[in-house]
C-alpha cells in the first residue's frame, strides 16, 4: 500500500481494529488511564483524544506526559498541551528531550552499542518495534527481568506483556520494576508524600527527590569489598542510580576484565558531589575519579568523565558522599583498543581517546536533557 492507501485503511479499519499507528499513541493505555472512557470503542477513543483528550492533558501514551514535558523544559512553560505535543513531535524527540519516565533516548542509545547511529524518533520506533520484545533497557525505572522476578503472577509473561502491564497497571499498583525505584518504599520513607501514588511518586523522585537526597529504594550496592555488587561491563554502557549518605557512607561495585581494556566511567552526584575511587582486587587505590555535580536547574559543576587503560583482573568502584545524603549515578563501559598497525601507538591511543571522549560528551548532553537530566499529526 502507498501512504494514501495506508491512511485510508487506518481511518476505515485500523483504528477500529486497534492496530498501532504511532509510537506516541496507545488507545488501550488511554482507556486504562481515563476511567470515564472505559466503555468507549477504539473509534470513539480516537475521536475523543483528537478533539478533547490532548487539550485536557490526558495521558494517551506511556512515552508522552504533557505535565512531565512542561515541568522538565522551562523554555516550554507557557505552551499549552497541544503545543507541547507538537513541539515534542517536531523538535523535542530529535533534540534528545525526554517526555516521560518510561523512555530515555539517551539511555537507550548508550545501553545498546548497535544503536549508536540512531537518534530521536528512530530510537523510539526501534524500542517499540524491537526493543521491548528483546528486553532492552530504555528507562532507569523499568527492568524486564527484575519486574518478572519480583512479581510471581507475571512469571510467564513475555516482554511486551510485561511492559504493557507495568505502564497500565503495575506502576499505580506500586509494583517493583527496578532496583533503583520502589514506589512502596519511597512512599513509606517520605510521609509528606502520603497522598501520592504510583506514577506520581515516580515523577516526584525523578524531578525532585533525587536532588533532595531522598532514597528511591532499598540499597542494591554492597557496603564492603566482599559484598560489592557485581557489574557486567562491556562495550555498551551500564548505568547505576544509587544513594549514599551519613548512614550509608560506602557503596562498592565489582567488575572483571578478561583482557586489557579502555574503561570509561562517568560519575554524577545529584545536587551534591560524590567521591569516587577505582580500586584493585586487593582494595588498593588505582585512581581517584572525577565526578560532576548535577543540579535540578540543569547546571553542573566539575567533570564527570574518566578514561583509563586497565590490565585484566578484578576491580572495584567505591562511592562516598562528600556533603551528606545524595543520590548518584554512573555509567561504565569497557572497550578493547585496536589501533591500526601502521600508526604509532601513541597517536593511535590519542585517536581512540578522542573518539571515546566525543562519545561520552554526546552521552552527557543527551542524558542531561533526558534527565530534565515523527508524527506531524495524531496519525
Amino acid at each position: 500500500m502507498n501512504n494514501r492507501q495506508l491512511l485510508t485503511h487506518l481511518e476505515n479499519h485500523g483504528v477500529a481494529e486497534g492496530r498501532q499507528f504511532s509510537p506516541l499513541v496507545d488507545l488501550n493505555f488511554y482507556r486504562t488511564n481515563s476511567s470515564d472512557l472505559k466503555n468507549y470503542t477504539n473509534d470513539s477513543l480516537f475521536n475523543h483524544l483528537k478533539y478533547y483528550g490532548i487539550d485536557e492533558g490526558r495521558q494517551f501514551s506511556p512515552d508522552f506526559d504533557s505535565n512531565y514535558y512542561r515541568s522538565n523544559n522551562k523554555d516550554l512553560a507557557n505552551h499549552n498541551n497541544k503545543q507541547l505535543l507538537q513541539h515534542y513531535q517536531n523538535y523535542g524527540i530529535n533534540e534528545g528531550r525526554s517526555a516521560s519516565t518510561y523512555f530515555s533516548a539517551g539511555l537507550y542509545r548508550s545501553a545498546n552499542a548497535d544503536l549508536a547511529g540512531l537518534k530521536g524518533i528512530q530510537l523510539l520506533n526501534h524500542f517499540k518495534l524491537h526493543g521491548i520484545n528483546e528486553g532492552r533497557t530504555a528507562s532507569f525505572y523499568f527492568d524486564f527481568n527484575y519486574y518478572r522476578s519480583n512479581n510471581k503472577d507475571l512469571a510467564n509473561y513475555g516482554n511486551n506483556q510485561l511492559f504493557q502491564h507495568f505502564e497500565r497497571y503495575g506502576i499505580n499498583e506500586g509494583r517493583k520494576a527496578s532496583p533503583y525505584f520502589d514506589a512502596g518504599y519511597y512512599k513509606l520513607a517520605n510521609p509528606d508524600l502520603a497522598g501520592f501514588k504510583g506514577i506520581q511518586l515516580l515523577n516526584h523522585y525523578d524531578k525532585y527527590g533525587q536532588y533532595e537526597g531522598r532514597q528511591g529504594a532499598t540499597e542494591s550496592a554492597g557496603n564492603t569489598l566482599s559484598t560489592a555488587r557485581k557489574l557486567t561491563v562491556g562495550s555498551s554502557y551500564s548505568s547505576v542510580i544509587e544513594h549514599v549518605g551519613l548512614s550509608n557512607p560506602n557503596d562498592y561495585y565489582r567488575f572483571d576484565l578478561a583482557k586489557t581494556s579502555n574503561v570509561n566511567i562517568q560519575n554524577f552526584g545529584f545536587s551534591k558531589n560524590i567521591s569516587s575511587r577505582l580500586l584493585n582486587s586487593n582494595g588498593q587505590l588505582v585512581k581517584s575519579l572525577n565526578s560532576q555535580q548535577y543540579n535540578s536547574d540543569k547546571s553542573t559543576a566539575g567533570t564527570a568523565t574518566n578514561s583509563i587503560s586497565l590490565d585484566p583482573g578484578t576491580y572495584y568502584l567505591n562511592i562516598q558522599p562528600q556533603a551528606g545524603n545524595t543520590a548518584y549515578q554512573f555509567y561504565i563501559n569497557a572497550t578493547t583498543p585496536q589501533p591500526p598497525s601502521e600508526m604509532p601507538m601513541s597517536l593511535a591511543n590519542q585517536l581512540f581517546v578522542s573518539r571515546e571522549m566525543a562519545r561520552l560528551n554526546e552521552l552527557m548532553g543527551s542524558m542531561a536533557m533526558d534527565r530534565g537530566l515523527a508524527m506531524k499529526s495524531l496519525v
